[in-house]
């Protein structure tokens, strides 16, 4: 029996050092750990000396308040690159589409210049704002007061209408002077008038001194558009008959290769007096006619001879007496 007891007493023993040879000791950062202890020979032989264990993880994790993927409810997560892009309110940069990776940003003027690929399931709408000098000149809504001058409506109109324009409706014209074959530079009047009635200009790249074209020229250039400047005697103040016009048109038809213009073919051979040249509210007149003669389907609301009327009686007190185009 006494022997018996020794031997209990000695298991107990036993088992009391083998519980405190498992205690671990948790060691602060920068102080050395005995290699080994603390871990089992798995996890020695697998880690090796030096490397974290899942333990030394778990560690950190509770005094860094979790900065890695292992704890994502920390107060702190770490930085996750391919997160999607987010629009927060009040930020100063712009974040642009899928194609710029995923949510580039950009600030300032490049920013502006970049397109931005809106979500078709986001809540709000972007709006763009538009500086108030700029806004008057978008057009004039349908139940605004009516325009205090001839010369606005006119302008704002033309405006709006050439701003709608797609590029394949924006054809190329053949500006003739009232010398034949003599041609327009690309900073006199008659290229802005171009550009204003939402055309291109095909002489935009000759040089000043060499305005002088042959028919192979205008040929080649295939206009879609021609306008030929006419003296006073052909089409202006006074003129009441067409005549005079139509000698000139025929002349024109007559040139080598001018039937397969596509400004012959299509009947966009506009004729005008010299005088629509010589004040602003008549050049917007001859702005006019040729945005209705480049694109009739744009302007079919538009009567000419009412616009040059009221735009005449505004700026002198009478609208023009004569025929003062011709297509």
């Amino acid at each position: 029996m006494k022997k018996k007891r020794m031997i209990q007493a000695a298991a107990v023993l036993a088992l009391c050092l083998a519980l405190a040879g498992c205690r671990a000791r948790i060691y602060v950062s920068g102080e050395a750990k005995p290699a080994g202890q603390g871990e089992t020979a798995a996890e020695t032989e697998r880690t090796g000396a030096g490397e974290e264990t899942d333990r030394d993880k778990q560690e950190k994790n509770e005094e860094t308040g979790g900065k890695t993927k292992e704890n994502p409810d920390a107060s702190r997560k770490e930085y996750d690159e391919n997160r999607p892009a987010e629009i927060m309110p009040g930020a100063e940069k712009t974040v642009n589409g899928e194609e710029a990776g995923g949510g580039f940003s950009g600030a300032g003027e490049d920013a502006e210049k970049r397109a931005a690929k809106l979500n078709g399931e986001a809540e709000e709408t972007a709006k763009r704002t538009t500086a108030a000098e700029e806004a008057e000149q978008k057009g004039v809504d349908e139940e605004a007061e009516e325009a205090d001058s001839a010369m606005t409506y006119y302008t704002v109109l033309l405006n709006e209408r050439t701003g709608d324009l797609f590029e394949c409706q924006r054809i190329n014209v053949y500006w003739e002077t009232k010398e034949d074959h003599r041609t327009i530079f690309r900073t006199s009047p008659e290229h802005e008038l171009i550009l204003k009635a939402g055309a291109y200009d095909v002489s935009a790249r000759l040089l000043e001194s060499n305005l002088r074209v042959d028919d192979g020229w205008i040929g080649r250039k295939n206009p879609g558009m021609v306008v030929k400047v006419t003296d006073r005697s052909v089409l202006g103040t006074g003129v009441l008959s067409t005549e005079a016009a139509r000698n000139v048109y025929r002349e024109l038809a007559a040139r080598d290769g001018w039937a397969g213009m596509d400004a012959a073919r299509n009947g966009r051979v506009l004729l005008i007096s010299e005088e629509l040249l010589e004040a602003p509210h008549l050049r917007l007149a001859a702005a006019l006619m040729i945005a209705k003669g480049a694109n009739p389907e744009q302007y079919g609301d538009v009567r000419i001879d009412d616009a040059l009327a009221a735009l005449g009686e505004e700026a002198t007190g009478s609208a023009p007496s004569g025929i003062f185009y011709f297509q």
